[in-house]
């Protein structure tokens, strides 16, 4: 028997089973590890992080340890924010701008220094051949007695461990919601195009684009639970990002994926049973990941 299942191949739960180097099976719905994860921006940007802005930095720092580690493409680099509500930044004129990014059409931004950009689908090819995933595995019942977990019942049979996380996003209402445990999902949009030679991460209002392997656009959230394309929102994205960087718009791929938001926007690491933590909860899930399967991982080896 498995010392440790988790539920959830998504950027927290391998996390955490890499956190835990320990004996641990992970199990997920989909064919696709980390699927949802997948259509995530993969961007730390602190000054958005508000009171949770030194776990951001901490959350960077994990990841730059990775991504060393097993060669994995990430940059620690400058943010800059186009908004009429300022947050704090550094005011830079157009020919400080051109200085740094000659190829943006900005006549004034907000700049802050500490940013960092993970390219994430090799963050999720390499960490995906770390565990024993078993993929295709829908946890369907939950057995308990005396607030302990016994088992779970699964779309491929019955899986039994001596203590459980659940990482389970988006998917956390339809296993929990008898707990009284509520979160509200986020629909968001990933847009993938060529690379323009963007060198940090750019804000325009609410839309942000960051370059990898290649431009990556995101920034939309809308509660919604609906896994089709909202073009509108494609549209609104583009034509933001656009106003002040070109854009190809000839083949785009379009990724949609969810945030699940607990009701005081506030990330639950919570145990709901003597051998089982919930972890979820948080809009920005990528950043604050690694800090939070360690405290998830703090609670089963001190029982607290």
């Amino acid at each position: 028997m498995p010392k440790l299942i988790i539920v959830g191949s998504g950027i927290t739960g391998l996390i955490t089973a890499l956190k835990y180097s320990g004996d641990v099976i992970i199990l997920e719905k989909n064919k696709i590890v980390a699927n949802n994860s997948k259509a995530s921006l993969w961007s730390i940007i602190p000054p958005l992080c508000s009171n949770h802005r030194e776990d951001c930095e901490k959350g960077m720092r994990f990841y730059e340890e990775i991504c060393e580690k097993y060669g994995i493409y990430c940059k620690k680099t400058h943010i800059l924010r186009v908004s009429s509500k300022k947050i704090g930044g550094k005011i830079v004129d157009r020919k400080e701008i051109r200085g740094f990014e000659p190829q943006l059409n900005i006549e004034e931004a907000e700049f802050f220094e500490n940013g960092l950009f993970v390219e994430g689908d090799e963050l999720f090819s390499i960490l995906e051949t770390e565990f024993n995933i078993k993929s295709n595995s829908e946890v369907t019942d939950i057995l308990v007695k005396d607030n302990e977990i016994k088992s779970l019942l699964t779309s491929k049979g019955e899986v039994k461990g001596e203590f459980y996380i659940f990482a389970t996003g988006y998917l956390t209402p339809k296993l929990f919601s008898k707990l009284g445990i509520e979160v509200n999902l986020f629909k968001g949009h990933l847009i993938i195009t060529k690379k323009t030679s963007l060198n940090g991460i750019l804000i325009v209002n609410d839309r942000i684009a960051v370059e990898g392997k290649n431009l990556y656009l995101n920034g939309d959230s809308k509660q919604n639970s609906s896994m089709t394309i909202d073009y509108d929102e494609i549209s609104k994205t583009i034509n933001e990002i656009g106003r002040v960087l070109k854009i190809d718009t000839t083949n785009l791929e379009i990724r949609v994926g969810f945030r699940s938001v607990s009701k005081d926007r506030e990330p639950i690491v919570k145990k709901i049973y003597s051998n089982a933590i919930l972890i979820t909860g948080y809009r920005f899930g990528f950043a604050l990941a690694p800090v939070l399967a360690e405290k998830a991982i703090q609670m089963i080896k001190y029982g607290h």
